[in-house]
């Protein structure tokens, strides 16, 4: 096991990067502050450590995959035992556990405190996290146009090909040079639909914006070890 270990880790392994990465310990008090205390009188076995299901809970919203499905995998891959620091011997929190640990996330608000640590982590590390915003209003309109003139704004909102015309030259350019700026802002759109599978199949507000929380820090962790890596700016 330590030899495939260690070949995984000559290919880099990308979770051992993540890991290294981000100090995952830094979500262990919101964490466990979410959870609240353990009535020990009930007994039962040992609670799975919060971190752990933390890091399961990521390794999901990388993947899009179902609880099951995550659970299998950490279970069956030994990257993945090991980013969650877990060994083949070790038990693996099931499909339920994993709910029961989401939902308590939820009802404690905890989601956006735990966004918040990570961009301080991020920011701390060198790196500028920004909020990006887009409207897709597509294409230019009499409308937004005079709106934007009465706001005092300058429009770069994409032309549309004239019907049956070719479009002019400057017009191509003008949209191009737009179209460079827009994708800054829908690539992390495009990657977590594309690679990471987001899909919002959840009943009711909380639990979508859980959702999409999740996906964002996993996408942010992503993006930080891929800066890391090539010593970029952000």
């Amino acid at each position: 096991m330590q030899d495939r270990l260690r070949a995984l880790s000559a290919q880099g392994d990308p979770l051992e990067k993540l890991a290294k990465t981000v100090d995952f310990e830094l979500f262990r008090a919101e964490l466990t502050a979410a959870l609240g205390r353990r009535d020990l009188r009930k007994g039962g076995r040992p609670a799975f450590d919060p971190v752990l299901k933390f890091r399961t809970l990521v390794l999901q919203a990388l993947h899009g995959l179902s609880l099951a499905q995550t659970e299998y995998l950490v279970a069956d891959r030994l990257s993945w035992m090991r980013f969650c620091g877990l060994g083949p011997g070790d038990a693996v929190p099931d499909a339920n556990t994993l709910w029961d640990f989401r939902e308590a996330l939820i009802a404690s608000g905890a989601m956006e405190r735990l966004f918040t640590r990570l961009d301080a982590a991020i920011t701390a590390a060198g790196y500028l996290p920004m909020a990006g915003q887009i409207v897709d209003t597509a294409y230019r309109s009499a409308q937004n146009e005079r709106h934007l003139a009465e706001i005092g704004r300058v429009s770069r909102i994409h032309r549309r090909k004239p019907t049956g015309r070719p479009m002019a030259r400057h017009t191509a350019r003008a949209n191009a040079a737009t179209s460079a700026v827009r994708a800054h802002v829908e690539h992390p759109f495009a990657f977590q639909k594309g690679v990471m599978g987001l899909v919002i199949r959840t009943i009711g507000l909380a639990r979508a914006h859980a959702k999409i929380t999740l996906a964002n820090m996993a996408y942010n962790m992503k993006r930080w070890c891929w800066l890391d890596r090539r010593g970029l700016p952000a």
